[in-house]
């Protein structure tokens, strides 16, 4: 259920979204001015926007004060605002690769959970019938399960991957999710993250995945590499501080006084 309600542009909440790249505004702003906001933006009850995060952006832009939104209940979980997220991104701009993958990664892992507790409450129901007899069969109850299964989990990835519109195949975004786990990596050498850092802008770019992922796989997974990257790194600190170490003058030699045979 959804009603439209007048809301002070200032209290709206972005909330945790994964489009970073709003694109270009200034012509969505330009169209809202000429003709006004034909499709108000959608906010929880509690003001966090769900959908039109580039209409908010348009008119904060135009500096409005007040805004035309719908209210939409029954979005009271991280998964359902996400798939309303994903909605509304079906009739916009494609996210960029590092985006779709950072969706992916959230959607992958909440679908997981949500059909690991749907099996749970499927195996207590029927662990739970009474027995012939009328024995109960309380005595049967399994233990919780702390992770989803591999089934669930292989499930998610699939399902995560399909509902991004414009993303790659899951295994493409789970190689990309690889990439920027290895980039938060804080035991890697400096110029290690470097590198992997630079692949990702290179995904990003549009370059293919693959390769990019065989590369950085090597580097990261090498120890040697990775300790010869680390010692390099201590040499250049080594030559850098010798460089701007000041050098010591030395003192001039005392002539020997005249008429005196050493």
């Amino acid at each position: 259920m959804s009603i439209e309600l007048e809301r002070a542009v200032s209290s709206i909440r972005i909330g945790n979204r994964h489009r970073t790249d709003l694109g270009e505004i200034d012509a969505l702003a330009a169209s809202i001015e000429r003709d006004g906001l034909l499709q108000p933006s959608t906010i929880t009850p509690d003001g966090v926007l769900v959908c039109g995060r580039r209409r908010l952006a348009a008119i904060q832009q135009l500096g409005w004060r007040t805004v035309n939104v719908w209210v939409r209940q029954g979005i009271s979980d991280r998964l359902g605002h996400l798939l309303a997220e994903q909605d509304d991104n079906l009739l916009h701009k494609d996210l960029t690769p590092l985006e779709a993958a950072s969706l992916y990664r959230e959607l992958k892992t909440l679908l997981a959970e949500d059909a690991a507790r749907r099996q749970e409450a499927s195996r207590f129901s029927t662990d739970h019938q009474p027995a012939e007899g009328g024995q109960d069969g309380g005595g049967k109850f399994p233990a919780p399960s702390p992770t989803p299964s591999p089934t669930a989990a292989g499930e998610a990835r699939q399902q995560a991957a399909a509902m991004i519109p414009g993303a790659a195949s899951y295994r493409t975004l789970d190689k990309i999710e690889a990439i920027q786990q290895a980039a938060d990596r804080d035991d890697l050498p400096d110029d290690t993250r470097a590198v992997v850092a630079d692949a990702l802008a290179r995904i990003e770019a549009g370059a293919p995945v693959h390769p990019i992922f065989e590369e950085v796989r090597a580097l990261v997974d090498d120890p040697a590499r990775t300790r010869d990257a680390e010692l390099d790194r201590l040499a250049q600190d080594a030559l850098a501080r010798a460089k701007n170490r000041p050098r010591r003058t030395k003192n001039p030699a005392v002539p020997a006084a005249a008429g005196l045979t050493v």
